[in-house]
């Protein structure tokens, strides 16, 4: 009986771990807490007691978001940017005790700032089933900014097919391009750090699941697996080139430029405007005067051999006066030597929609090509003079089959 006492004398009792007090608060939805920072602008630091709820519908699994997941309710959805990564997982039913976070703008984003796990979450539940909004390209918007969408009857352009989706080795982001039959497009960004970095962007057509984001206004879709791409069917007729300068590159793609005149003249990269991202430029106006000039642009060689009717189609800005900027196509170009002397260009400018002036841009509209073959080019030709010059700006790029 000694021992026994003694022995129940010994027994320590552990305390339970104390629970994050976290009151019940009033609540509000997403799409209120959208129209609060867009009212009162600029950064909230919130001190009220208030939550919201939703459920979680992509988290960090597969590297393409770090430290960030995406919730959505019955009004919108938003970018929830953490403290410290893990723990809030696809699926979870999540209230956010918002008493210490911040509302503001990324990129023009609205998120949830500098949201703590432990101290701001508490789940509801988990596994939950959310459905993706089936949506057609051209309806995708920024006002479709942080929800989850699915996107069917598409697939990556031509130039694309065989790529990887970002640079796994050296951790670099790349966008690629989704088409629709309709020739609309859309940009997938993805993180070098994602799990399917290195996958090889699939040959077919068909369906992808996806979360809309933008930058500054520019929508792009955020991939949360790659098993949610599924594209075995057939290709349609599509884009065979693509430029978008968005690689602050030039010469990249199979682009080249030629310089018949005006060395000191070269077609460049900006972003200067506030453009959410690079495009091409060019002027012959340097160091306070005109130079005389003559700078081509040129694609790839195109095969358009089994094309239907092909078309160009382009955003351009200028400014100034001087010559308008030419749009050549040529089938017997050879790709390398100087474009006045050798290949015949038929001029296709006169069809295009170009900018009036005062930097306004504007898209070209559908440009008939109207010539095949297996080996076309399409070139943009600037031309100024000692007297005058524009400046032209050039984005997206694109050539359909």
């Amino acid at each position: 009986m000694l021992g026994a006492l003694a022995l129940s004398s010994c027994k320590k009792e552990y305390d339970t771990p104390p629970l994050e007090d976290i009151p019940e608060t009033a609540v509000m939805t997403i799409d209120e807490l959208r129209t609060w920072q867009a009212t009162e602008g600029g950064v909230i630091s919130i001190q009220n007691e208030l939550s919201v709820y939703g459920i979680i519908t992509m988290d960090e699994s597969d590297g393409n978001v770090y430290k960030n997941v995406y919730m959505q309710d019955h009004t919108g959805a938003v970018n929830v940017r953490m403290l410290n990564g893990g723990g809030v997982y696809q699926g979870d039913s999540v209230r956010i005790y918002l008493k210490g976070t911040i509302l503001s703008q990324y990129n023009g984003v609205l998120q949830i700032d500098s949201v703590d796990v432990d101290k701001n979450i508490i789940k509801q539940s988990t596994n939950n089933n959310f459905a993706p909004e089936t949506i057609s390209i051209d309806l995708i918007t920024s006002l479709k900014e942080s929800e989850l969408i699915q996107i069917n009857d598409v697939q990556f352009i031509k130039p694309e097919v065989g790529q990887t989706f970002a640079d796994g080795e050296e951790l670099v982001s790349l966008d690629r391009i989704l088409e629709d039959v309709d020739g609309n497009t859309i940009k997938v960004r993805t993180s070098g750090y994602a799990a399917f970095a290195d996958e090889i962007i699939p040959a077919g057509s068909g369906s992808i699941v996806c979360i809309v984001s933008h930058f500054n206004g520019e929508v792009q879709l955020l991939i949360r697996s790659f098993s949610e791409i599924a594209m075995n069917n057939d290709r349609f007729s599509g884009l065979v080139a693509a430029k978008d300068f968005d690689d602050g590159e030039i010469n990249s793609n199979g682009w080249t430029t030629y310089q018949v005149a005006g060395p000191e003249v070269e077609w460049e990269t900006s972003s200067a405007g506030g453009a959410p991202n690079d495009y091409g430029v060019i002027s012959n106006y340097i160091d306070g005067s005109n130079i005389a000039t003559e700078n081509w642009l040129i694609s790839p060689s195109i095969d358009l051999s089994e094309a239907a009717s092909p078309y160009l189609n382009f955003d351009n800005a200028c400014s100034y006066d001087g010559a308008l900027i030419e749009i050549l196509v040529s089938t017997d170009y050879d790709g390398t030597s100087n474009p006045n002397e050798q290949g015949s260009w038929t001029n296709i400018g006169g069809l295009a929609t170009l900018s009036t002036g005062f930097f306004t841009w504007v898209n070209s509209t559908n440009v008939p090509i109207g010539t095949l073959g297996e080996n076309v080019h399409i070139a943009f030709k600037y031309t100024g003079s000692v007297s005058d010059g524009r400046t032209w700006e050039l984005d997206n790029i694109l050539i359909h089959e």
